[in-house]
């Protein structure tokens, strides 16, 4: 199979646009937009906040049958 060359220019210009990752312990991996960051009131950003410490300690758990409930929901 052939390289693709514009791989890893792809790549970087996704990076660029990332505003900001998160590693969980098991690996997993988080990004929020710049967009996303942005436009928060106080009490978004706080649950945000809450959210990547629960997600960051492996203690933020959310069950597969919440996660259907929403993708049917946006459906």
């Amino acid at each position: 199979m052939k390289d693709n060359p514009n791989i890893l220019s792809n790549y970087q210009k996704t990076n660029e646009t990332k505003g900001e990752n998160m590693v969980t312990k098991d690996g997993n991996e988080l990004t929020l937009s710049k967009e996303e960051l942005e436009f928060r009131t106080p009490e978004e950003k706080a649950h945000i906040a809450k959210i990547k410490e629960a997600i960051r300690n492996g203690e933020y758990r959310i069950s597969s049958e919440d996660i259907a409930e929403s993708i049917l929901a946006s459906v």
